[in-house]
């Protein structure tokens, strides 16, 4: 049996590697390899070539010399060989005796040396097919080592990162509840204090309209007991001056018929400038409880006009009942309407309402039979923002969307197509004095279909979120 010199996995090969991944699959491909003979690095594909036909591949010495001496050397070692010249001088005659047995006994050696050397190289083959396998498998138990342990370090950064997350949405979370619990308590709180001052504003509102009846009733019997008290002062002074007229009627007879009484005369003077200067007093005291009076009524009427002033005021606070943004308003007596509206130029508005809670002061104004260019073919209207309670806590310049429908009054729901429009309205400022911006409607739209029935008409107003 031959014999191979043992070598170390480390000595034998010495790889370059290039690692193509390919999804979850590693593949290691080998670009060079050295020989173990020679050191010669070689290409993948030639290598195994190579391996036939070194030089430097050891054999045993066919003389049995048992000595293993490489390819290159053979023949030179075959001349030098110890046991050839041993066996040279033992055997000379013996060897020429036998030369031709020798030579076949040696093409048969030569043959066996060929079988045997053919082995060798296909175990040296196998063997390097297995350091090359091993090779690789360690190399990619390397990168698989090197990928799980990546790998885990990133899983593990991930848990931690994972985990201040979870944290800090708990945290988050926990805030978010104490917040919505904070506002449904500022909401509550703000509900129950609007629903007293509501109350208390319908107090008032029903305390200053008793007030207000009351000095009406006051003002009125006023009014009644002036107009009496001017009346009676007209037919005094009425009365008096008949007297005078009488008198002086008197006088003149007097003066007729008594021409030569000087006396008589005299005193008849003296009797009428004094009736005059009493006349003259009673006109001055009636113009000075005129005048007193009259200051009373300018009086009465200042304290109406303040009370009917409060009284607009807390409706007004008191009228914010629609704070949903959705209005619908029905005019009543279209016609008559109308008329004045052509007449007077009268303008309807509707009733104040919000967009949301605690929103913009909204209200709809109409002319019914336009204005300007529009008069008399037109309905014009405008979606005005008013001044509100809590202007200082919105958001400022005011942009709004909304929808002014004609409702159609028809008997069958399925087959009512109400008019849409749609408007914009804009405001810069809770303090800004702004052009109002208007729309028509024609009046032959709202003649059409059932959207004037009974001689009223119904608008809805839909503020879009």
């Amino acid at each position: 049996m031959s014999q191979t010199k043992a070598l170390s996995r480390e000595d034998l090969t010495d790889r370059n590697l290039s690692i193509s991944p390919q999804k979850s699959t590693t593949i290691v491909k080998y670009e060079k390899s050295s020989c173990l003979f020679c050191n010669e690095w070689f290409e993948a594909q030639t290598f195994t070539e190579h391996l036939i036909h070194c030089g430097q591949v050891l054999e045993e010495c066919s003389n049995g010399c048992q000595a293993f001496i490489p390819r290159v050397r053979m023949r030179m070692h075959l001349k030098e060989c110890p046991r050839y010249k041993q066996l040279q001088n033992q055997c000379g005659s013996v060897i020429m005796d036998h030369q031709e047995h020798s030579v076949h006994r040696l093409q048969v050696l030569q043959q066996d040396v060929g079988a045997i050397r053919s082995v060798l190289n296909e175990e040296i083959r196998q063997r390097l097919h297995l350091i090359t396998d091993v090779g690789n498998i360690r190399k990619q138990n390397q990168v698989v080592e090197d990928w799980t342990r990546d790998m885990e370090e990133q899983v593990g950064s991930l848990r931690s990162q994972l985990e201040d997350e979870l944290s800090q949405r708990s945290f988050v979370a926990e805030q978010n509840r104490l917040d919505f619990q904070y506002c449904c308590d500022i909401t509550r709180s703000l509900k129950d204090q609007v629903e007293e001052r509501l109350d208390e504003a319908h107090k008032l509102v029903h305390q200053l309209t008793m007030d207000v009846n009351i000095h009406q009733n006051q003002l009125n019997d006023n009014i009644l007991k002036l107009e009496e008290i001017i009346f009676e002062n007209e037919r005094l002074n009425r009365d008096k001056f008949f007297q005078i007229e009488e008198f002086m009627h008197e006088i003149n007879e007097d003066i007729k018929t008594k021409l030569g009484s000087s006396d008589h005369i005299t005193s008849k003077h003296a009797t009428l400038d004094y009736e005059v200067k009493n006349i003259k007093n009673i006109v001055c005291e009636t113009e000075e409880r005129c005048d007193k009076l009259d200051r009373a009524l300018h009086q009465t009427m200042q304290n109406l006009s303040d009370l009917e002033s409060q009284i607009a005021m807390q409706q007004r606070i008191a009228s914010f009942q629609n704070i949903k943004g959705h209005l619908i308003w029905r005019i009543k007596d279209y016609s008559k309407k109308m008329d004045e509206a052509k007449q007077y130029e009268t303008i309807l508005h509707s009733a104040m309402f919000s967009n949301k809670a605690f929103g913009y002061a909204l209200r709809l104004d109409i002319y019914l039979n336009g204005k300007g260019t529009w008069k008399g073919r037109n309905l014009i209207a405008c979606l005005n923002v008013l001044a509100g309670e809590y202007d200082p806590l919105l958001a400022w310049p005011c942009r709004l969307q909304a929808e002014i429908v004609i409702r159609d009054q028809s008997s069958n729901i399925s087959e009512a197509q109400d008019y849409v429009k749609l408007i914009f309205v804009r405001k810069k400022s809770d303090d800004f004095i702004h052009s109002n911006q208007y729309f028509h409607i024609p009046h032959k739209v709202i003649a059409s279909r059932n959207y004037l029935r009974n001689d009223s008409l119904f608008i809805e107003v839909r503020v879009l979120k």
